[in-house]
């Protein structure tokens, strides 16, 4: 082998290892989503060997189905002739965001492409749970702006009518509005009107 052929041969397995190296699952796909190539985080992936990955389809593999999905990046990458992405979920719950890019020959066709995919399950489940904590922000704060406003009460009983035209206790009013619990119990005054014999506050 002369010199020029054993720097192609260290050049090929430095790029293995790079591309072994890689925490992403990179793959090698022809045109029809069938893998030719993937690097070693497939396995951790999937649970699967190498030789178990490279042959199949990745939208089997993924999605479990035998076409690509219409989201697929592949689809989208072959119209625009340039990156596509789609953030997703697969087939055993995980979130992933798989992006496509072409490869072109020398005339510039495409002929492969490059299937790129991110594990964002976590990153999604902390979006998640943020989006779900400034929804429940969201009605709080609209429970505290209803209170803040008019709020009808009858000048005799002190009954409150509500949004939909309907009496109800204070009580029952405020418990539902502002997410709070009373404790009954009887002031000074009512305790004189109430019970004139009984001396309850000791006055």
């Amino acid at each position: 082998m002369n010199s020029l052929g054993k720097l192609m041969e260290i050049n090929n397995k430095e790029w293995g290892k790079v591309f072994d190296s890689i925490h992403d699952w990179v793959c090698i796909i022809d045109l029809d989503s069938k893998i030719l190539r993937s690097n070693k985080i497939g396995q951790k992936y999937f649970s699967l060997p190498i030789n178990k990955i490279i042959g199949q389809k990745c939208c089997k593999l993924v999605h479990g189905t035998d076409k690509p999905l219409d989201v697929c990046p592949l689809l989208k990458m072959l119209k625009t002739r340039e990156r596509e992405s789609v953030e997703i979920q697969i087939l055993d719950g995980r979130w992933m965001m798989i992006t496509v890019d072409p490869i072109f020959d020398d005339e510039g066709y495409i002929i492969k492409a490059v299937h790129i995919t991110r594990d964002i399950t976590r990153r999604t489940m902390i979006q998640n749970e943020k989006e779900q904590l400034i929804l429940e922000l969201q009605k709080a704060l609209a429970k505290v702006t209803l209170l803040s406003g008019l709020v009808p009460i009858c000048a005799s009983c002190k009954k409150i009518r509500d949004d939909k035209g309907y009496w109800t206790q204070i009580e029952n009013f405020i418990q539902k509005y502002a997410s709070v619990d009373f404790s009954h119990s009887i002031c000074p005054d009512c305790a004189k009107k109430l019970y004139p014999d009984l001396d309850i506050y000791g006055d």
